[in-house]
């Protein structure tokens, strides 16, 4: 909203998306599953974060595992079950925008 000599401007600001993290891989770790992905191209800038979601079937629903601050580009997911193939996707947050998902990765612990 912008203020003008003879009123307010009540027009909307235009809504950047941000760019969906790349690369993302998956590795087996003692504690349970590491991501890691490549940052958006607008972090820093408008990024205000990383949504993590996985499922345990191919085509989901998928469900949100954490929320991790712009700038981290890897997370650990210490409460996937053992003996299950776990899916996982990433996308960016740029406060109420989200980018479209990464590429998906699977895994089995």
């Amino acid at each position: 909203m912008r203020r003008y000599e003879r009123g307010i401007d009540w027009r909307r600001k235009k809504s950047i998306m941000p760019g969906a993290p790349t690369m993302l891989k998956l590795a087996i770790v003692p504690k349970g599953f590491q991501l890691t992905w490549q940052l958006s191209p607008q972090d820093p800038g408008i990024v205000t974060g990383y949504e993590i979601v996985r499922s345990d079937v191919a085509s989901g629903p998928f469900t949100r595992v954490a929320t991790v601050d712009k700038g981290t580009s890897r997370y650990i997911d210490t409460m996937a079950s053992p003996e299950t193939i776990y899916y996982y996707k990433v996308r960016t947050v740029a406060g109420d925008i989200y980018s479209p998902y990464s590429n998906t990765v699977t895994g089995e612990r």
